[in-house]
C-alpha cells in the first residue's frame, strides 16, 4: 500500500499530500540507458492542482522508499484528473556536451558528468579497466557512459550499470543483487512469454585493414575510393555455429595501428559477443520491490531448466489493490540444448 507520497516546489518551501487521491501508479526501470519512471493519475473531486513542472515526487511503498524524481509531464482533463509522469535523477544524464575524455574507468566518466549535471552520485563498484581515450562531441551523458560501458563489456565480461537509489545515482556492476526469490508456477509467476532468434546474430567476424596506395597526381581530389589504388587485408574467425545457422558475416575496420595479433584478438572479441542466439524472457508475476532492472533472481517453471541469477533488463511495477510486475529479463542458458541455441 501507498504509505507516502508527497510532491514540492523545487526549492523546498511547499510541499503537499497526495497519497490518498493516487490512482494507476506505475513505475518502471531499465537497463537501456533510460531514466527510471514513474506514471500516476491523482483524481480530485473538487479544486484540482496542476504540479508545476520540476516539482519534486516522493514514493513511498508499504514503508520503504521507492522513487524520488521530478515532474516533467502534467495534463488536466475536465474530469479533474491530472496525469503526471515524473522521472528519477537519472533523467538528466540527458543532458548533451562536449567533452574529449583522456584514457580512464567509467567511474571516471560517471564521476564527471553527475557532477557537470549537479546529480548525487556514489562510485558503489569501482571497475579497474580503462576505456581508450575518445572525442564525444555534442553527445548525451547517457550515451558517453554508454560508450565506455560497451568497451568495458566487450573487453572483460563484466556489464556495469546507473542505478537511481531513491534520491542519489549509483555505479554498480550487474547484478546489484542476487535476490533470494524464486520465480515461477509455484511461486507468483501468472505468465510468461519466451522467445529466441537469430536475426542480429553473427558467426563468422572480419577485421578489415583498408590500404590505399597515395596519388602521385597533386590534383587527385576524389572523394570516393579508387579501386586502382585500394586493397583490402582481413583476419577471419569463425564460430561453431555456422552448421546449424548458416554463415552470418559481419565486418569491422581494424582499430587504429593495430598489428595481426591485435586484429586477430578484436575478432575473437566481437566473434564472442555476437555469436550468441537473442533469447528474451518476460514474465509476469506478483509485485516486490526488489525485482527491478539490475537485480537478479531464480526462475523456475515446470518443463524447462531452472534458471539462477536470471537478469532483470526492465522491470514494470503497477502499484494497487493488485500489486504485479512484468519483467523481462536476460536468458542465458535457459532452454538451450548442448548445440549452443
Amino acid at each position: 500500500m501507498i504509505t507516502f507520497f508527497q510532491i514540492w516546489s523545487r526549492d523546498k518551501k511547499k510541499g503537499y499530500d497526495v497519497k490518498n487521491i493516487v490512482a494507476n501508479l506505475k513505475w518502471i526501470t531499465d537497463l537501456n540507458f533510460s531514466a527510471g519512471q514513474l506514471d500516476f493519475d491523482l483524481v480530485y473531486q473538487d479544486k484540482t492542482y496542476l504540479p508545476a513542472l520540476g516539482s519534486i515526487v516522493k514514493f513511498y511503498w508499504d514503508h520503504k522508499k521507492v522513487f524520488y524524481g521530478y515532474v516533467f509531464k502534467a495534463k488536466l482533463t475536465h474530469e479533474k484528473v491530472v496525469s503526471i509522469t515524473a522521472f528519477d535523477k537519472s533523467r538528466y544524464l540527458k543532458n548533451q556536451d562536449s567533452i574529449v575524455w583522456k584514457s580512464g574507468t567509467i567511474a571516471d566518466r560517471f564521476n564527471d558528468v553527475c557532477k557537470r549535471a549537479g546529480i548525487s552520485h556514489k562510485v558503489v563498484d569501482k571497475p579497474k579497466h580503462k576505456v581508450a581515450a575518445e572525442v564525444c562531441d555534442g553527445k548525451s551523458y547517457f550515451d558517453m557512459l554508454k560508450s565506455a560501458i560497451k568497451k568495458t563489456l566487450k573487453s572483460t565480461d563484466h556489464m556495469y550499470f546507473i542505478y537511481a537509489n531513491y534520491s542519489k545515482l549509483e555505479l554498480h556492476r550487474a547484478p546489484r543483487k542476487k535476490l533470494k526469490i524464486i520465480i515461477g508456477d509455484k511461486s507468483g509467476m501468472t505468465g510468461f512469454t519466451y522467445s529466441k532468434d537469430i536475426d542480429n546474430t553473427a558467426n563468422v567476424v572480419k577485421i578489415i585493414q583498408k590500404n590505399e596506395k597515395k596519388s602521385k597526381s597533386k590534383s587527385a581530389t576524389a572523394k570516393s575510393d579508387d579501386p586502382k589504388k585500394t586493397s583490402f587485408k582481413s583476419v577471419t574467425k569463425k564460430g561453431s555455429t555456422v552448421s546449424r545457422w548458416g554463415k552470418l558475416q559481419i565486418t569491422e575496420n581494424k582499430k587504429n595501428k593495430a598489428n595481426h595479433a591485435q586484429m586477430v584478438k578484436q575478432a575473437k572479441n566481437t566473434l564472442k559477443q555476437k555469436n550468441k542466439a537473442n533469447k528474451s524472457l518476460t514474465i509476469d508475476c506478483i509485485g516486490n520491490l526488489d525485482l527491478v532492472a539490475g537485480n537478479s533472481a531464480e526462475v523456475k517453471i515446470k518443463g524447462y531448466k531452472t534458471i539462477k541469477n536470471c537478469a532483470i533488463l526492465k522491470a514494470t511495477h503497477n502499484f494497487g489493490a493488485d500489486y504485479t510486475c512484468q519483467l523481462e529479463m536476460k536468458v542465458a542458458s535457459w532452454l538451450a540444448s548442448n548445440s549452443g541455441e
